[in-house]
C-alpha cells in the first residue's frame, strides 16, 4: 500500500536543516504524497516510542471490527475499575460501571486522547496480542502495544512510517469499508489538540491527526487535505529531553516546511485535446494542554 517511487531530495534537505538547528532534538519524520508516490524518509523506519499515537490503529482496529460484525457501534460497554487511568482524558473522573457506546468511547480516545477509553478499546479488541497480530497482517514494522495507557515509560513502539502507512491504508480504501473509513476520518478530524502538525498549514487544509506526548517523546501523524487537491500523510516524532518545549516549534516547522513544498504542486486542469492530468513536479527541492501533558 506504500509503494514510494521518488524522494523529494531537496525538501528532505530542508528538514534535516531544520534538526540541524536544534542537535538535542532528534525528529523521525516521514511524508507521503497519496497521489504521486514521492516521499520523504528521514530514519521514519526507526522504532519510537509510540505515546498515544498508538490510538491510530487502535481505532482503525475498532472499525475493522465493526465491518467484521465482531461489534456494533452502539454496543454498551461498562468501564471498569481496571481501565481507568490517569493522563489525558474525562472519562478517568467518572465512577466504575459507567455505561459508553463503544462509538463514544473510540471517539473519546481520539479527541480527546483519553486513556481510559483506550484501556477499553485494547480490552474490547481482544487485547495487546490480537492487536499486535493486527499490526502485523497491516504490515506495522514496529508498531507493539506493550503496555496499557498511560505508557509515560514509552514501552509501546512504532514509527512515523508505520503511521503513515495506515493513512495509505485509510486512503486507498484497502481496510475498512468506506462507512467505516469516513467516521474514522471524521474522529481524527474533530481532534482537539490541532497544535502541533495542524498549525503548520493553511485554514484551508483539512487535517486529520492524531499526538502523542510523554516526557521523551512529543510526536503528531495527520492527513492533509490541501484546497489545491493535493493529499498527503505526514508522521513527526521528536525524542527529546525530558518535555523539552522545543519538539513543539519543530514539529510545527516541519510541518510548514512539507506544506510549503506540497501546497506548490498542483494538479494541471485535463486539456481540451485529451491530454491526461498530471502532476506538476514539484520544485526539486502542539503547545499540548498543561491538562493533557501525560500521554496526550
Amino acid at each position: 500500500v506504500l509503494v514510494p517511487t521518488q524522494e523529494l531530495t531537496a525538501l528532505k534537505a530542508s528538514l534535516v536543516e531544520l534538526q540541524e538547528l536544534i542537535p538535542e532534538l532528534t525528529p523521525t519524520i516521514y511524508v507521503f504524497d497519496l497521489d504521486t508516490g514521492n516521499y520523504v524518509d528521514v530514519a521514519g523506519n526507526a522504532e519510537t516510542p509510540a505515546a498515544s499515537t498508538i490510538k491510530l490503529p487502535i481505532l482503525v482496529a475498532f472499525f475493522k471490527a465493526v465491518d467484521d460484525g465482531r461489534i456494533t457501534v452502539d454496543q454498551t460497554l461498562a468501564m471498569q475499575s481496571t481501565q481507568i487511568a490517569g493522563g489525558s482524558g474525562d472519562m478517568q473522573g467518572q465512577p466504575p460501571g459507567t455505561r459508553y457506546t463503544a462509538l463514544e468511547v473510540a471517539t473519546q480516545m481520539i479527541i480527546n486522547s483519553d486513556n481510559t477509553a483506550t484501556n477499553m478499546m485494547i480490552d474490547l479488541l481482544g487485547g495487546a496480542p490480537a492487536l499486535n497480530q493486527q499490526f502485523v497482517d497491516w504490515g506495522l514494522s514496529v508498531t507493539v502495544l506493550r503496555s496499557p495507557l498511560p505508557d509515560i515509560e514509552g514501552t509501546n513502539t512504532t514509527s512515523a512510517q508505520d503511521l503513515v502507512r495506515m493513512f495509505a491504508h485509510l486512503h486507498k480504501g484497502e481496510i475498512l469499508s468506506l462507512r467505516s473509513r469516513d467516521r474514522v476520518l471524521n474522529i481524527l478530524q474533530r481532534t482537539y489538540n490541532k497544535n502541533l502538525l495542524p498549525a503548520g498549514v493553511s485554514e484551508t487544509t483539512l487535517s486529520y491527526n492524531k499526538t502523542g506526548n510523554i516526557g521523551e517523546v512529543l510526536g503528531d501523524v495527520a492527513l492533509m487535505d490541501l484546497s489545491n487537491g493535493k493529499r498527503y500523510a505526514i508522521a513527526a516524532i521528536v525524542q527529546r529531553p525530558d518535555n523539552d518545549g522545543r519538539a513543539q516549534e519543530l514539529i510545527r516547522r516541519i510541518s510548514q516546511t512539507v506544506y510549503q513544498a506540497m501546497n506548490k504542486s498542483v494538479l494541471v486542469p485535463q486539456s481540451t485535446d485529451g491530454a491526461t492530468e498530471t502532476d506538476s513536479p514539484l520544485p526539486d527541492s502542539e503547545t499540548p494542554d498543561p491538562a493533557t501533558n501525560s500521554q496526550g
